[in-house]
């Protein structure tokens, strides 16, 4: 009789064993000995769902939370209305008294490229009376062709010495068909000089138009607002520093050829300024 032989871990398993290894099994689940080697035990549906989702779930951050500007509204306020007190001090602080020391608007020449004085006249006493300057400057020019061109300075050390050209030309009856600011070239001066030049008609009835270009000279730079060159001669009282600031316009009939008054003007102001850069250093720096 021959001997019992075990049986080979290949053979197939037995109807019995079959049967008892899936009773033994959890939850009744047959795992085949290939799966267990591989480590692909099978899992009951809704376990294998939940596991899938564990591990293929990405946690995505938290989006920032909107910005609060409402937080801001009290000191933006508060900035503004500050802003706005102090541009209305400044309209209605009270006029300091001209200073007589220190004038060197006489050392203008009489003569600068083409152009030569004309005649000088005096500013009406009613406009002396409101502004109060420290000093002033109002001539005629006139070159080679008889073309005229004015060229008016006033210098002060408080903010009422300046008023705003744009005001004063429609109060003369003058009205705005040019306002732009443009860049002046000036020789001795490393960067160009910021101007506004403006086209003007006039309102009498009597076809008159004008070109003309004016600035403002301040402790701080040159502007071509009044409001801005007013805080800046205000910031420079605080401080302690030289406070005279100085108006210069330049005003030219115009001839009813648009570009060719507007670069009649211009050149008219770059001649002027560049000689001043020499004899009147105090408003052309």
């Amino acid at each position: 009789m021959e001997e019992m032989k075990t049986r080979p871990e290949t053979m197939e398993p037995t109807p019995q064993e079959t049967q008892s290894e899936a009773k033994n099994a959890p939850n009744g689940t047959l795992h085949t000995e290939s799966e267990e080697m591989d480590g692909l035990t099978a899992e009951p549906a809704s376990n294998g769902a939940v596991a899938q989702s564990a591990e293929t779930e990405v946690i995505q951050p938290r989006p920032a939370p909107p910005m609060d500007w409402k937080r801001f509204g009290l000191p933006i306020g508060l900035l503004g209305g500050m802003l706005v007190a102090l541009l209305i001090a400044i309209q209605f602080m009270p006029r300091g008294i001209p200073k007589t020391e220190g004038q060197t608007l006489n050392k203008v020449p009489a003569a600068m490229g083409e152009w030569s004085l004309l005649e000088e006249y005096n500013v009406g006493e009613a406009a002396l009376r409101e502004l109060q300057p420290d000093e002033y400057l109002a001539r005629i020019y006139v070159n080679a062709l008889g073309e005229q061109a004015d060229l008016s300075i006033i210098a002060g050390s408080h903010t009422g010495a300046f008023h705003s050209p744009q005001v004063c030309f429609r109060v003369q009856n003058w009205e705005f068909a040019d306002n732009r600011e443009i860049d002046l070239n000036v020789v001795g001066l490393s960067e160009p000089l910021k101007a506004r030049f403006v086209e003007l008609v006039s309102l009498r009835g009597d076809n008159q138009r004008a070109v003309g270009i004016y600035f403002y000279s301040t402790p701080f730079g040159y502007r071509s607002d009044t409001s801005s060159a007013r805080v800046y001669l205000l910031a420079a009282r605080l401080a302690g520093m030289n406070s005279r600031s100085y108006f210069v316009r330049f005003l030219k009939p115009a001839s009813g050829n648009a570009e060719r008054d507007r670069e009649s003007i211009k050149q008219f102001a770059e001649t002027v300024l560049s000689a001043m850069v020499k004899t009147n250093p105090e408003v052309v720096r």
